[in-house]
């Protein structure tokens, strides 16, 4: 899309929001209702690709149907012309893995209500029976108060169990998603039940509480042999204040095989509310004092 465009259908351009390899997102405002919205195009360079475009009709297809405070809502699609898009709800919160590194204080401070709301919105998603396939901080915009909401279905995969998954049924076709959160029967390229995005989940708490990722390698590669076969290091090693409840509860996500992990995001929730994540809360941003920080 050129930035010269004042439209694109009914919806007036505002501003450019961020731009990536395919799609670039957009502040607009509907012309038929004033409704401020954001507008994910696709680039010149994904133009090209039918895929792409596919992509844009799935992701409309699953978000249209769900409905729920903690997952971003979907207003339209058009995948033909020039200008494919996907029109959603606006917010101005940036996206978890932006919040860890701008304000860290603030995240630590918000984590209870972070790690509740991201698995709400996720169970939410599940109970449509769709895997999500990349959960990851870059896919949770979270506000002030700590509330997150999920985004980007492009790659959901059905949900597939018992006779479906013993036969082969749902295979993924190749290796999609985040290396730093992939689950390894992703990576095996094995049909995907909901077990696999309780693994990402996993990955992803264990980053707020820590400010890391519970893997890392030498190269893609490398990174990939740890998901199947390193163990990830306690979070309450790295964090002290991290109790050894939860600790361990990312460790039961993380379970290499996921036979071994809770077997759905509800019992995952039902054990948030009986433990504690911090021996001592974080303190508010406000109450730290400067010399402190980085102590």
């Amino acid at each position: 899309m050129g930035h010269g465009k004042d439209f694109i259908d009914q919806y007036r351009i505002v501003r450019l929001i961020r731009s990536g390899t395919t799609c670039q997102i957009f502040e607009a405002v509907d012309g038929n209702t004033n409704q401020k919205v954001a507008l994910k195009v696709l680039t010149a360079q994904a133009l090209k690709s039918k895929v792409e475009r596919k992509y844009l009709q799935h992701e409309y297809d699953i978000a249209s149907k769900l409905e729920h405070e903690n997952v971003i809502e979907v207003f339209g699609v058009r995948t033909t012309g020039n200008d494919p898009y996907l029109s959603l709800e606006f917010g101005q919160q940036l996206n978890l893995k932006q919040r860890l590194r701008a304000d860290k204080h603030l995240m630590a401070y918000r984590s209870n209500t972070i790690i509740e709301t991201s698995a709400l919105g996720l169970d939410h998603l599940h109970e449509h029976r769709w895997v999500h396939c990349d959960v990851k901080p870059d896919n949770f915009l979270v506000d002030d108060q700590g509330s997150a909401k999920l985004i980007d279905f492009a790659l959901c995969h059905p949900s597939r169990t018992g006779f479906l998954t013993k036969f082969g049924f749902g295979r993924p076709k190749g290796i999609a998603g985040t290396r730093s959160y992939m689950s390894p029967e992703q990576i095996r390229q094995q049909p995907l039940d909901i077990r696999s995005d309780i693994y990402g989940l996993g990955c992803m708490y264990f980053e707020i509480v820590t400010g890391k990722v519970p893997f890392t390698g030498t190269s893609p590669e490398n990174l990939l042999y740890k998901h199947l076969n390193a163990k990830a290091p306690p979070a309450n090693t790295l964090n002290r204040n991290v109790t050894q409840e939860f600790s361990d509860l990312i460790e039961k996500m993380l379970q290499k095989k996921r036979e071994r992990r809770p077997d759905h995001l509800k019992k995952v929730l039902s054990h948030l509310s009986a433990i504690r994540i911090f021996r001592s809360k974080p303190p508010h941003p406000s109450e730290i004092v400067p010399d402190e920080e980085d102590a």
